[in-house]
């Protein structure tokens, strides 16, 4: 979280034009989205309150005529004027909104002015967090690769979950993370290999102290060895 909120906070004080445009353009997205929910709930929300009000009078008019047991009004008008009531009440919250979307709030504004409060971010605090963070999305770990990946999503203050613009990375930083890369594979085969011994150690099929039993990678061979990385034999290779 530490890295999320000093990397965007360096980066809007850095570049203060580009991420004010940056934020208009995803709030304006995400603005327009919600309305035209909001308006298309707003407006059947108005059309089924004048059915209901047509309704309710049609319904006394049919009473007053004695056309309509009381019993049957009570109970018909009751029902009609209920749903009014949950219906004005969703449209008064739905319109609320639907205004707050039409203001002209400038989030990056704000989340500027917050990033401008702090000059230290070498270390994580309460108040950094509370005045921050909005909410933090954790999903489950995904193991589809071989490795154990979780990914964390950060969402703050007035922004919402943002990606700061990184620059392409060197032929060097491709070569260091395509290394860590191989070196993460090798750890994780060398604990399956190990989780492996540990099942066989217990159900009795191997002692303990026994060197590994593995195929070398020349020449295909079965050789053994105490390092559970090993992959050559000690035999040359057959000509």
């Amino acid at each position: 979280m530490l890295e999320t909120i000093r990397t965007t906070a360096s980066y809007a004080i850095s570049n203060r034009e580009e991420f004010i445009q940056k934020v208009r353009s995803i709030s304006q997205v995400r603005q327009q989205e919600a309305a035209k929910e909001l308006k298309r709930k707003v407006a059947k929300a108005k059309k089924r309150i004048a059915e209901l009000d047509m309704l309710i009078k049609k319904l006394y008019e049919t009473y007053a005529m004695g056309k309509l047991e009381e019993k049957r009004f009570e109970m018909l008008s009751a029902g009609y004027e209920k749903e009014q009531d949950e219906l004005e009440q969703t449209l008064a919250c739905d319109q609320a909104s639907l205004d707050q979307f039409n203001e002209d709030t400038d989030r990056a504004d704000k989340f500027l002015a917050l990033a401008t409060k702090y000059t230290d971010f070498s270390e994580l605090t309460a108040p950094m967090i509370n005045e921050f963070a909005e909410k933090i999305v954790v999903h489950a770990p995904d193991r589809s690769t071989g490795e154990r990946i979780q990914e964390i999503e950060i969402y703050l203050k007035f922004i919402g979950k943002f990606d700061v613009p990184m620059p392409e990375p060197t032929p060097e930083e491709l070569a260091a993370e395509e290394k860590r890369r191989q070196k993460r594979i090798r750890d994780h085969e060398k604990y399956l290999r190990q989780k492996e011994r540990k099942k066989k150690i217990a159900a009795g099929q191997i002692t303990p102290g026994e060197p590994y039993a593995l195929v070398c990678q020349c020449c295909g061979e079965t050789f053994h060895s105490i390092r559970p990385n090993a992959k050559f034999c000690n035999r040359a290779p057959a000509q």
